[in-house]
């Protein structure tokens, strides 16, 4: 059991965490956690209940969005009568906390103080008790303390969704090594419980901490071992089943296979670019856009599925076949990209345990979530000291700390090493599918561990030394089992996506007439001709990805239908360089995310070769595909448009520039760098 002085470091740990909370607060005024998708909180508050309505009073709307500071009940009207929606349902311990807080008190964003201090509070303790599993009472409390003052954690809190599954994480983790570490059946089973359930409860906050339940499946099958199975299996059904029945609530709501969207976003060049992964001639996704992603998974599924449209689903209840079908779909591409993947989670892996050096000052900005270290004033006490920190020899302890960690840990608990390596590798590669501080900032203790660990490692040396060529032989076979399947997965994505490359090109074509149109200054614009077979489409009503229309929910119809675009630049009359050609939609009014985009092109050298230029041309009923604009310089270089008509099993979202030679050419993602400056 702890000692009585951490038993006060807790406390005061919970305490200070609690002010910091409610002091972030005051500062901000605001809390962001997609209420404007969840108004059933606001019409139980006022004693209507869990319901919704088709329209949500423009007070409600301006209070959701946090126009107004304070609702007043009279301005509903008369009370709605839809049952909740699949949002709330889907966050329902959070809905719940911020309507039982308003009902209580008023409708004011102030009044949910409680809410934020209990959670911060939680967190900050629960990363003493982390720590302290570790390490000695006040270098716990050390690392405890940048945990809790941290700029980056702090900076969460206004986004208030992202922030709340932190504390559940954190001990849902805490109990996870308790119960590995229990020497007696009914503390396992307790401690068991106790994590299970702060995974099942935390999935009501967000639903990222349910990744914590196979994660400790894993980490108890392999810490308890053979020897002890029978009480392995107890431990692992009660964690389970404590998981499975405190989320009961959350469980069956919505499809299962949404998924897929998010990862679609997370290979994105956004993400790509902030990863620091090297280039390719190829790209999925030039912005992080839901309307990219919902549009091009319902371009590519719903042309073969004529009942997609009577399929599509209701405001505010339902989610787009878009994204209930993106799973499968995903699924159906994604080996192509197998070495990217790799790749992406490595590096997410890395930049989690340089984590100083990931939210360096001239990285700030290029996170495609939320900003980071951008909240108010008390938040960036420890900013100083954090930009001191992201440097390459900060980088170096942690690496090497992470290193130590496991080391000293195997000195003292093999086989909770072995399985706490599973774990942490498990929770620093999982980001993969969106690598954003906001889905990572609650692995922020890793760092801390490993540099304590590092500076640990002189005072125990007599004790480390003695399983040192063991851990070393371990060590070295687990980094040739990395290298070897980076490498491995890189040279089959080699190998298997330029087969797709080349089947794409081989399939039939048919030609697009452009027209030049007349412009100003030094561009040439050529309109393209919208295809007849997508005119009722573009002209009708328009779906779910308008602001006016999405504003009160997920999206839930998704209407679109694509092309895939064969560009050939090249030809006697065309000079070698660079060119930027830009991509423009015709737009009708009250669009949301504009598809307009710009594709980097290397001209040939070779007059008599040519580059070639695969876009993806979308069809919607607020915007399509109408020009193509490049330097007047260069307009004699596009010699050739052309639609391809035959199958492919690449997904429309692709686009990529095939310069000749591109064959002889990898086709993957190197691992890139660390630059604190990011990449352009």
């Amino acid at each position: 059991m702890p000692d009585r002085p951490d038993w006060f470091l807790g406390v005061g740990f919970a305490l200070l965490g609690a002010v910091l909370g409610a002091t972030v607060l005051h500062q901000s005024s605001m809390l962001y956690f997609y209420q404007a998708f969840m108004p059933e909180m606001v019409y139980s508050a006022c004693g209507h209940g869990f319901v919704r309505s088709p329209v949500t009073p423009p007070p409600m709307v301006d209070f959701l969005f946090g126009r107004s500071a304070v609702f007043d009940c009279a301005t509903i009207g008369i009370a709605p009568e839809e049952p909740a929606g699949i949002f709330f349902r889907s966050h329902l311990y959070l809905a719940w906390a911020v309507s039982a807080l308003w009902r209580l008190t008023s409708i004011r964003y102030s009044n949910l103080w409680p809410l934020v201090s209990t959670l911060v509070g939680a967190y900050a303790c629960g990363c003493f008790v982390l720590v302290r599993l570790f390490f000695a009472r006040w270098p716990a409390a050390a690392g405890a303390a940048l945990l809790a003052l941290s700029p980056v954690m702090l900076s969460m809190v206004p986004y208030f969704r992202d922030f709340s599954k932190a504390p559940f994480f954190i001990w849902a983790v805490v109990f996870l090594i308790l119960t590995m570490r229990a020497e007696l059946l009914r503390m396992a089973l307790l401690w068991a419980a106790l994590s299970g359930a702060a995974v099942g409860m935390g999935l009501g906050f967000r639903s990222d901490v349910f990744i914590l339940l196979p994660i400790g499946i894993i980490g108890l099958v392999v810490s308890l071992g053979p020897k002890r199975w029978k009480a392995g299996v107890a431990t692992i059904v009660v964690f389970a089943a404590s998981a499975l029945l405190a989320g009961a609530p959350l469980l069956g709501v919505g499809k299962a296979g949404a998924s897929g969207t998010l990862l679609m976003q997370g290979l994105s060049d956004p993400f790509q670019s902030y990863l620091d992964l090297g280039p390719v001639p190829y790209s999925l996704g030039a912005r992080y856009s839901d309307e990219i992603v919902l549009s091009s998974v319902a371009a590519d599924l719903r042309p073969a599925d004529p009942g997609w449209d009577a399929g599509e689903g209701k405001l505010g209840h339902t989610v787009s076949q878009a994204a209930t079908r993106s799973g499968s779909y995903v699924l159906g591409w994604l080996p192509y990209f197998a070495g990217d993947v790799t790749t992406q989670a490595l590096k997410s892996a890395a930049w989690l345990i340089v984590f100083p050096e990931l939210v360096a000052p001239g990285r700030v900005n290029l996170d495609p979530g939320v900003p980071v270290r951008a909240a108010p004033q008390i938040a960036r006490l420890l900013n100083r000291l954090y930009d001191r920190l992201a440097n390459s020899w900060v980088a170096t302890i942690c690496a090497a700390g992470f290193v130590a960690f496991f080391w000293r840990e195997a000195a003292v608990r093999p086989r909770e090493a072995f399985a706490l390596f599973l774990m942490f590798g498990a929770l620093l590669t999982y980001p993969v599918v969106q690598f954003s501080v906001r889905h990572v900032f609650q692995l922020e203790f890793i760092w801390i561990l490993a540099v304590l660990s590092f500076f640990s490692v002189p005072f125990e040396w007599t004790r480390l030394r003695g399983v040192l060529p063991r851990f070393l032989i371990v060590a070295a076979i687990a980094l040739v089992g990395l290298v070897s399947l980076y490498a491995g997965m890189t040279m089959y994505q080699d190998r298997v996506l330029r087969h797709q490359f080349e089947a794409l090109l081989a399939e039939p074509r048919e030609p697009i007439a452009l027209v030049s149109k007349p412009s100003a200054g030094e561009t040439a614009v050529f309109s393209l001709p919208l295809p007849d077979r997508y005119r009722p489409l573009v002209e009708s009503a328009p779906d779910s990805m308008t602001p006016k229309l999405g504003e009160q929910g997920l999206q839930w119809d998704v209407r679109a239908a694509g092309d895939r675009i064969l560009l050939t630049f090249g030809g006697e009359n065309c000079r070698q360089g660079r060119v930027m050609v830009s991509l423009q939609y015709a737009k009708r009014e009250g669009i949301w995310q504009p598809l307009d985009h710009s594709i980097s092109v290397d001209l040939p050298q070779d007059r008599l070769s040519f580059s070639t230029v695969l876009v993806p041309a979308f069809y919607r009923p607020t915007q399509y595909l109408s020009d193509i604009q490049l330097p007047d310089e260069y307009s004699a270089c596009l010699v050739k448009t052309e639609r391809v008509i035959g199958p492919t099993k690449l997904p429309i979202l692709l686009d990529a520039a095939l310069a000749p030679g591109w064959q002889n050419r990898p086709l993957h993602r190197a691992f890139g760098g660390f630059s604190t400056f990011g990449t352009k």
